[in-house]
């Protein structure tokens, strides 16, 4: 096996585990560091979908705390998500490309030949 086989299954790994956390991360809930008029902290909801039904009994200017605090979780979780995809795309389309290549025809072809 050749040494770049090594380094395609390393980015590969790379490129799920970033997915991974990445869609992780918009799974967690996202909270404000204030509480409501009961004792509990403001939830906004998760990454994926909003709820501001907290934030608005809580009243204020919460709701937009709460739509800025999902943004910013959003702003650095789906570029990472992306990056993963691509990575990972890559490696897959030339493991399937060129590398099949060669374990089914054996070596390549010289080309000085």
């Amino acid at each position: 096996m050749h040494h770049y086989h090594h380094r395609a299954f390393y980015l590969g790994v790379l490129g799920v585990a970033l997915i991974a956390v990445g869609l992780l991360a918009l799974n967690f809930p996202v909270y404000l560091s204030d509480y409501d008029q009961f004792g509990f902290q403001i939830k906004c909801g998760t990454g994926y979908f909003a709820n501001l039904a907290q934030a608005a009994e809580a009243g204020g200017d919460y709701p937009a705390q709460c739509e800025t605090a999902l943004l910013t979780r959003r702003l650095w979780t789906i570029p990472m998500i992306v990056a993963g995809s691509i990575v990972l795309a890559v490696v897959v389309f030339v493991a399937a490309t060129i590398w099949g290549r060669e374990s089914a025809f054996g070596k390549d072809p010289d080309p000085a030949a």
